[in-house]
């Protein structure tokens, strides 16, 4: 079970990597927004205990395959997704060029 557990992690991580680099469109432009995601993906990640409340109300093979399909691993990948953009956002702020300074006269140059 522990290597279930794992591998879904490397798959999910993996999936999150792969739609960092594929869609960069979806990045968050800013680090507020960055963080922004964090808390929203965090507070679906909280909901889904009670979407497994509603799921049980299913027979037993659909009410664990839209559990697990439905809410579980896209909720979990969200989470990935978006602490991959809060990193992304911080190391941009980090290795950024700088900006500003003292003007240098062209016969300094």
């Amino acid at each position: 079970m522990q290597a279930l557990e794992a591998a879904t992690f490397v798959g999910l991580g993996a999936v999150a990597v792969w739609l960092y680099v594929r869609c960069p469109g979806l990045r968050p432009r800013t680090l507020v927004r960055a963080a922004l995601h964090v808390g929203v993906s965090f507070t679906l990640f909280d909901i889904v205990p009670a979407g497994l409340h509603l799921c049980l109300l299913l027979p037993p093979p659909a009410s664990v395959i839209l559990f697990v399909t439905g809410m579980l691993l896209p909720t979990l990948l969200y989470v990935l997704l978006s602490w991959l953009w809060l990193i992304a956002r911080l190391h941009d702020l980090g290795s950024s060029t700088p900006r500003g300074g003292h003007p240098v006269a062209a016969s300094a140059r």
